[in-house]
């Protein structure tokens, strides 16, 4: 089986499938069994597509004899019956305790076919011949993925690559630079793109080329590059029309980045037509990115607009944000009774900082200073350090106690002195923060508390 297996790691599955139909026509009974269950592998990589030829080619192997309790068979069952869609209470009993890794890989990939993720990474073993070594590297990734755990998927992705070749080892590496993405690492987004580019050379198609430049957009714009961002987004878009598959995240990524070179009525196009292409589960996602691309240019009536149609989506994964988004574009109308009532729906969903620090803002206006310290001190513990949340709840808790007469100095030089780090020199806040700390500062050389 050598001579196959080789064929299977290079990705000659023609060749592999022609021996083996004929070891499992020629062979004697053992081979022929052994061929039948490799056959039904390779059909079962093709997914959905090689469901029949799978099943077909266990069923002759079944009747050859003494498969009733190999793991090997089972699990490759158990594989196809969860790709079919049929229930756990189907499939779990068909799998046999065992350390053969080729039949955990099988276990595995079904596993992943019911959603039972932390168990697909519990099930895999090492010692797989390498056509499904590579994949179970990508298994890993894809449960990995599935679980929120990017940068562990990104990793699991590179060792897949690293066993993989040709456009396997491409496509693999891209996925790996899409989970650094989500991870937030930027460069090492770009360091998996270039190499994937020198792997795929001159051969890469239209429809790859789209992604692989969508990924830099990305990649790009998450290290405040816009201009190189929206260089690439216009790539990826030009590849999209050679190769007639459009997707609504590269006008999405173009339109990002045109929002943050200020360029906003481009921008809006831009999202308009994401919004074109988006399917129905798509949609919020590009609403929302308008309602926040409306918010920051000030046009708050524009922003309530598609926000208000991003939660339409009742499936949409980031209401408690758009909530707060909303409460944000409600309060900068002046219309603090909405704007309230859309911070506790923000709250409620676990936007908690988004929620307490609008709460805060309308408090502050209202001139009930108490009550606005309270909600800013809470928006402040309850944010990400360093985030856009925590650095408004910081200024706003130092400004608060500034206007309550410099009460608790050591509290306002403490949190001036944990922001100011976050805050840009050319903000006008930098300079009204270092102005609370030096007083502050004072106030507790003189050993004097304000009234």
């Amino acid at each position: 089986m050598r001579g196959v297996l080789e064929a299977l790691h290079q990705g000659d599955y023609d060749t592999a499938i022609e021996r083996l139909t004929r070891k499992a026509l020629f062979g004697r009974r053992e081979e022929a069994k052994e061929a039948l269950l490799l056959l039904a592998e390779v059909h079962s990589l093709y997914g959905e597509e090689g469901l029949e030829k799978a099943h077909r080619a266990l069923e002759e192997a079944y009747e050859l004899g003494e498969l009733e309790y190999s793991p090997l068979y089972r699990a490759l069952l158990g594989e196809l019956l969860a790709l079919e869609g049929r229930s756990e209470r189907e499939v779990l009993p068909l799998f046999l305790p065992t350390e053969d890794p080729r039949a955990r890989y099988h276990q595995a990939q079904a596993l992943f076919y019911l959603g039972r993720f932390e168990e697909v990474l519990n099930t895999l073993r090492p010692g797989l011949p390498a056509f499904l070594a590579w994949r179970a590297e990508g298994l890993k990734g894809r449960a990995l993925e599935r679980l929120g755990r990017h940068q562990e998927a990104a990793l699991a992705y590179e060792r897949g690559a690293e066993l993989a070749l040709g456009l396997e080892r491409y496509w693999l590496l891209l996925d790996a630079a899409a989970m650094w993405l989500e991870a937030g690492e930027g460069e090492r987004a770009l360091l998996a793109l270039e190499e994937a580019k020198a792997v795929v050379g001159e051969g890469e198609g239209a429809e790859d080329a789209a992604t692989r430049h969508y990924l830099l957009a990305r990649a790009h714009l998450l290290l405040g590059n816009p201009n190189r961002a929206l260089e690439e987004a216009r790539r990826a878009l030009e590849e999209e029309e050679e190769s007639g598959h459009k997707a609504y995240g590269t006008p999405l990524v173009a339109a990002q980045a045109l929002s943050q070179l200020g360029r906003y009525q481009e921008a809006m196009e831009a999202y308009e037509e994401a919004l074109r292409r988006a399917e129905a589960g798509e949609r919020p996602y590009v609403l929302h990115e308008m309602g926040v691309a409306a918010l920051d240019q000030g046009a708050y009536l524009e922003a309530e607009g598609y926000l208000r149609e991003a939660l339409r989506e009742e499936a949409y994964p980031y209401r408690a944000q758009v909530w707060a988004d909303l409460a944000e574009a409600l309060y900068r109308q002046g219309r603090y009774g909405e704007a309230e009532e859309a911070a506790k729906e923000a709250m409620a969903l676990g936007a908690e900082a988004s929620g307490e620090l609008i709460l805060g803002h309308i408090a502050y206006d209202l001139m009930h200073l108490e009550e606005a310290l309270a909600h800013y001190r809470r928006a402040a513990e309850r944010a990400e350090e360093g985030s856009r949340e925590w650095v408004g709840a910081q200024e706003m808790v130092v400004d608060t106690l500034a206007q309550l007469g410099y009460r608790s100095p050591e509290e306002i030089l403490a949190r001036a002195e944990a922001v100011l780090p976050h805050v840009h020199p050319a903000d006008e806040w930098h300079q009204a923060l270092l102005a609370y700390k030096e007083r502050a500062e004072a106030l507790l050389r003189e050993g004097r508390r304000p009234n």
